[in-house]
């Protein structure tokens, strides 16, 4: 098996086209930190952004407010806002503000339905509407002069967004590289069919048993040295408290994830229907990892490797429980995909054909 491991390394580094593959990979993440980076500064500041700057040379308003005190919280680069009169207005849609005498404030939008950037209009007005106000009750709250009491405002917790983009996405970047090699194991397994290179392979003194984890072995190591790298380009962005448990959690989950991608490349006849196979696989994965870790940041509850992976990263305390319960679902899950796939090479139809039907398959093995 160790034989078949080190074959499958040494002729994974030597092509280009994996090299090529790894470069990619590691730009693309760079390219995910700036994203989520910027998310995180946008999630943690008061601050409006603005995402389509340029609007206001197509979006104009006409605004008739004597105090000025909406038409100071308009956004230009939003709306171009175009000062009138009531006796006077353009064309375009107009708001009119009474003029202001203390709360309530009035204010009065008629919109043109002829553009269909009148939403755009809306949203900008009820954005400078709603600071208007706040900034007014903020100046009859000053001008109370009432005595101060010594409150602190204490943060009890971070709102469920930023629950989502500082545990989950950053769990989810950190597991992201497992379902980069899939194409690895289709070449490794389905390529020695297409290659009719199988027939020598399985002619080798070896049992087949060993061929199968032999080379899901090798893509195990590569996928190790990759989440490696990985992480620690991650820490350039990221904080990854507990980064060597993590990164043996991430290893031990890439064991199943490397066994039921062998297991669809073992029954796949050609590399079309291995990677629309691989493709169907990991939706699947992914799901069972990310749907109970949407759940645990809403009920504090569940079980799973990615559901471990945040409670590390959040510094949470982590019960021995957590780790046997999910170390025991990578080891089952793993045995089921190993042995099936195994059990699977084993079959001279399988290799050599004629290809047995699922249900056929499953009458057997029952």
């Amino acid at each position: 098996m160790w034989t078949i491991t080190k074959w499958e390394i040494k002729s994974t580094f030597k092509s280009r086209k994996f090299l090529f593959i790894f470069i990619f990979q590691i730009v693309t993440l760079f390219l995910i930190i700036f994203i989520f980076s910027g998310v995180l500064q946008m999630m943690n500041t008061t601050e409006e952004i603005t995402l389509t700057p340029s609007l206001g040379e197509f979006v104009s308003l006409d605004v008739n407010d004597p105090s000025g005190i909406i038409r100071d919280e308009l956004n230009p680069k939003a709306v171009m806002i175009h000062p009138t009169s009531i006796r006077s207005p353009r064309e375009n849609s107009l708001l009119l503000v009474d003029e202001y005498n203390g709360l309530p404030l009035n204010a009065s939008l008629f919109l043109d339905y002829s553009t269909p950037m009148r939403n755009v209009v809306k949203e900008e007005v009820e954005s400078a509407v709603e600071r208007s106000s706040r900034k007014i009750a903020n100046q009859i709250i000053t001008s109370m002069k009432k005595e101060q009491v010594n409150v602190k405002e204490e943060a009890v917790g971070e709102s469920l967004p930023l629950k989502l983009v500082n545990k989950v996405m950053v769990a989810i970047l950190l597991i992201l590289p497992l379902f980069m090699f899939g194409n690895l194991i289709i070449d490794s397994i389905t390529g020695e069919k297409e290659r009719k290179t199988g027939e020598s392979l399985i002619a080798m003194p070896i049992p087949r048993s060993h061929i199968i984890l032999g080379k899901s072995l090798a893509v195990i190591i590569i996928m190790g040295v990759q989440l490696l790298i990985w992480m620690i380009i991650i820490w350039v962005g990221f904080r990854i408290p507990n980064a060597p448990i993590i990164y043996l959690v991430l290893l031990l989950t890439a064991f199943p994830v490397v066994g039921f991608t062998s297991l669809v490349a073992v029954y796949s006849k050609n590399y079309k229907e291995a990677g629309i196979g691989i493709t169907l696989a990991y939706i699947i994965i992914i799901g069972f990892l990310i749907v109970p870790a949407l759940a645990y940041i809403s009920q504090k509850s569940g079980l799973g490797p990615l559901i471990l992976i945040i409670k590390l990263l959040s510094l949470e305390n982590i019960t021995i429980f957590d780790m046997v319960s999910t170390v025991s679902i990578l080891i089952f899950s793993s045995v089921i995909f190993y042995g099936l796939a195994v059990w699977l090479f084993e079959k001279d139809s399988i290799i050599f054909g004629p290809r047995p039907g699922v249900l056929r398959l499953l009458r057997g093995f029952l």
